[in-house]
């Protein structure tokens, strides 16, 4: 695992600096703090920082092939490395080390960017060759690698973090308007976009091609699957599901230092950490983390589980007291804003578990790629809904709007009201605003008129729609799941896994990424996937001869933050003092009127805008780190 830099000086136009190659580096140090490695030839500078994971002894990077021409930079970890090298072995390559990456280097070697297809793993990377004049940068399938690049006049910029571009004296700060928007649609900034400008992220599956005149391209080397017509039954597909990620777990667990599980008591992270069991010779490491508030609190469950398999469980304590001291430290961490309150306990989680292991396994992929999120069953309520008489829905909504506020973990009325909102629409648009905090009509009100004039009414769902209409989704449970792999999962959750575990250096493995668990899983019809009214069947159903009962039958719980209740309470003084309208309106990104007025109602508790209210909170969190407000 690394952090990894790279600067091409497009047209040869001079050396580059070593002193800004090794600044850059230092910026991402705590990605791999066990050594750094830089290489300078002419106007190509290549640098990581390394987490030896794999290879203790030797594997250092930059890597170089045989005859010196190629050189390579990578994060991650290559989890059919074994199967690859016994095959490059064969054509006559020659290794220097037992390090799992060196088989990207030596398979680009024969095949080019062809290669890419046979890599099974989480990687980002960045490759010289130099025969060919020409940097090539790629990334894993669903995103578990972060690649961010900047095209400048004269120079071209890569590193696995943001905060290292920064470094480089010629990169820009001006906010880019269209990422601002999508940040307060989705509450993350999405792939190619980033908060600045100038710079941009690679998205998963693909690569790039950047020669040192400055042409450069784009292309995916992978798409997800579509669901076959021909489905086994529910026995048989359960049957193999298990039997994948029991060899994925096997591969995940392969490393030279100690490893353990993340453990929420959910049945995604209990089946990865059964599965570890039955491979391990000694007990697994399991690591939990829980709220004071009780609605929240899941750490019984992972209690639980922890004692049936025997684990050696760890697990600590998010306390609301807390939450403004971390909270400045993630918005640190995360380098873009980012509103999913879920990275602060990912961020003390990642802590706990490093004081015990280096590598750990997570549940990440599981609810995406087998139907676990509450939206599958709210979109087919949905159709059933739009199907009703308006004069019903009115009246319904008029209902929801009555309920007394609660700031109980999914409470009902919060539930009720934010499908109500929506539920009439088409599903893409549906779904978006489900997760979202800000929709146009929203932003609207939001955005200060100089900012609107800027992003001409922008429609922040529109590469949605788009990404959506090439998956070609036949059922709205379809359309989820393509919403679910290709933003949230990318774009959310992986993104926090990545942040909060690399910045202690904790290595965070997901078995359920495996290109032959997921591509499997895509591939069954939405309708095994997904059940009536209760989420994962499919997953369920494996789980039963591997969990506990009170597990597998064991409802969808989340990972919930209470952060309606901490804005009311400890974090009231920093809402106010960062949402303050002298500050609004000084910044002039935002309504200062309006901003007071969600703040006011949710304090009062005559409303919930809890998502609206920590998706502002996080932007400005961010901006007096990044932005110089």
């Amino acid at each position: 695992m690394c952090g990894i830099v790279a600067v091409l000086d497009v047209g040869g136009s001079g050396p580059v600096s070593r002193e800004v190659l090794d600044r850059m580096a230092q910026a991402v140090a705590h990605r791999g703090p066990d050594e750094r490695g830089l290489w300078i030839e002419g106007p190509v500078g290549l640098a990581a920082q390394r987490l030896r994971v794999v290879d203790l002894e030797t594997g250092q990077q930059p890597l170089v092939s045989e005859d010196g021409s190629i050189r390579l930079v990578a994060n991650g970890e290559v989890y059919n490395a074994s199967e690859l090298r016994a095959a490059l072995l064969a054509r006559g390559h020659r290794f220097a080390s037992r390090t799992d990456t060196e088989v990207i280097l030596h398979a680009y070697e024969d095949d080019g960017p062809a290669s890419l297809e046979r890599l099974e793993g989480m990687f980002a990377f960045a490759l010289w060759d130099g025969r060919r004049r020409r940097l090539l940068l790629a990334r894993d399938r669903f995103g578990e690698k972060p690649l961010y690049y900047a095209q400048l006049p004269r120079t071209f910029l890569l590193a696995s973090e943001l905060k290292a571009l920064l470094v480089h004296p010629d990169v820009p700060r001006d906010l880019d308007w269209h990422a601002l928007t999508q940040y307060l649609a989705h509450e993350y900034v999405p792939a190619p976009q980033a908060i600045f400008r100038a710079i941009r992220k690679l998205e998963p599956a693909h690569y790039m091609t950047v020669g040192a005149d400055g042409t450069h391209a784009i292309d995916r080397y992978w798409s997800p699957p579509r669901p076959s017509r021909q489905a086994p039954s529910a026995p048989e597909a359960a049957d193999e599901v298990v039997a994948r990620l029991r060899r994925s777990v096997a591969s995940r667990i392969l490393c030279d230092v100690s490893w353990g599980c993340l453990l929420s008591g959910g049945i995604d992270s209990s089946l990865v950490t059964a599965l570890a069991t039955e491979i391990s010779s000694k007990p697994v490491k399991t690591f939990a983390i829980g709220f004071e508030e009780p609605t929240y609190d899941e750490r019984h469950h992972a209690a639980a589980v922890a004692r049936a398999f025997g684990a050696e469980h760890h697990e600590t304590l998010v306390r609301g007291a807390d939450a403004r001291r971390l909270l400045s430290e993630v918005a640190c961490i995360l380098d873009e804003p980012f509103a999913d309150a879920s990275s602060l306990p990912a961020l003390l989680l990642s802590r706990l578990a490093r004081e015990h292991v280096t590598v750990a396994l997570s549940g990440d992929g599981g609810d995406e790629l087998f139907c676990g999120y509450p939206t599958q069953t709210a979109h087919r309520a949905a159709e059933a809904y739009r199907r009703l008489p308006a004069t019903v829905r009115r009246a319904i909504v008029f209902a929801a709007e009555r309920l007394p506020t609660s700031h109980r973990y999914l409470s009902f009325d919060f539930a009720a009201r934010r499908f109500l909102r929506d539920a009439a629409r088409p599903s893409v648009e549906r779904h978006l605003r489900w997760m979202g905090s800000f929709p146009p009509e929203a932003q609207t009100r939001l955005l200060a008129p100089e900012v609107q004039r800027e992003v001409l009414r922008a429609d922040p769902y529109t590469a949605a729609r788009e990404a959506v209409t090439a998956w070609r989704p036949e059922t709205v449970s379809d359309v989820a799941t393509a919403l679910d792999v290709l933003f949230y999962l990318a774009d959310d959750n992986l993104v926090q896994t990545d942040r909060a575990s690399m910045s202690v250096a904790l290595e965070v493995r997901a078995p359920f990424l495996d290109l032959g668990v997921a591509e499997y899983a895509l591939r069954l019809p939405a309708a095994l996937r997904r059940g009536l009214w209760r989420t994962k069947p499919l997953l369920r159903r494996a789980a039963r001869t591997l969990l506990p009962g009170r597990v597998s039958r064991r409802r969808k719980h989340g990972f919930g933050v209470p952060t309606g209740t901490w804005l009311r309470g400890p974090l009231r003084e920093l809402a106010v003092e960062l949402l303050e309208p002298g500050r609004i309106r000084r910044q002039g990104l935002f309504d200062a009127a309006y901003v007071s007025a969600l703040l006011d109602r949710h304090l009062r508790g005559v409303a919930y805008h809890r998502k609206e209210l920590w998706t502002l909170l996080m932007f400005e969190l961010w901006a007096g780190n990044y932005y110089g407000t």
